[in-house]
């Protein structure tokens, strides 16, 4: 996959830019025609790979977060592995969300922090990588992993898991969908003045929404 080294703004109030190095592992996903379907900011968002070292940051407020009575107790048991999704609820949640360059070089990892009233601070960390031609991992600790589908779809950027297992060496065991949260479908919205939303609805397949967030986002550098 060829890449190289390209400027990526992102979007902050006085101009500023950050440098990072061109990953067309969206793009490719998505093909041609669908990615030049999305903005430009989202292109910056998801088509830059973070420099060595280099943190993006974006900041902003999700106005609703929900977890039902099982999606809470999915929340909690999460925490052994890193706490993949927010185990609390709250209207006009303060968070900040990191970008980094996986470690190993391969992936993304994306830091999300959730500051509750009366809570203390709640941290998400998951790394994004591409696996194959068709598909993302979404990779948490302990080797548990979602599988997830991105298209594009009325200008938005759009994530659906597909599935879950755990990796163990060379083998990944498949976790059965009733034993899971539920299917997860993130979208992400371009809103203009370097404004971004994010959705994330998750739906279990007897018991119905676990989980359900929606917020904004602005980006600057860190």
């Amino acid at each position: 996959m060829a890449m190289t080294q390209v400027s990526a703004w992102t979007e902050t109030t006085d101009g500023r830019i950050s440098v990072g190095v061109e990953d067309l592992a969206f793009r490719k996903l998505l093909g041609e025609p669908a990615w030049r379907g999305l903005a430009p900011a989202i292109h910056s968002r998801f088509g830059v790979k973070p420099l060595p070292g280099q943190t993006v940051e974006y900041a902003g407020r999700m106005t609703a977060v929900r977890a039902s009575r099982l999606g809470q107790v999915f929340g909690h048991l999460c925490r052994l592995i890193g706490s993949p999704i927010a185990p609390y609820t709250g209207t006009d949640v303060a968070i900040s969300v990191f970008v980094q360059r996986a470690d190993d070089g391969d992936g993304v990892v994306w830091r999300r922090e959730y500051f509750f009233p009366g809570r203390g601070k709640v941290v998400a960390r998951s790394v994004k990588k591409v696996d194959g031609a068709d598909s993302l991992l979404e990779c948490f600790a302990g080797g548990f992993t979602m599988r997830m589908r991105v298209f594009a779809e009325g200008g938005s950027l759009h994530f659906l898991s597909t599935g879950y297992f755990v990796r163990l060496g060379r083998w990944r065991l498949p976790i059965p969908a009733l034993l899971t949260p539920g299917q997860t479908h993130v979208i992400h919205a371009d809103r203009g003045n370097g404004r971004f939303s994010f959705t994330m609805f998750v739906r279990h397949p007897l018991y119905g929404e676990t989980f359900f967030q929606d917020g904004w986002f602005c980006g600057r550098e860190a």
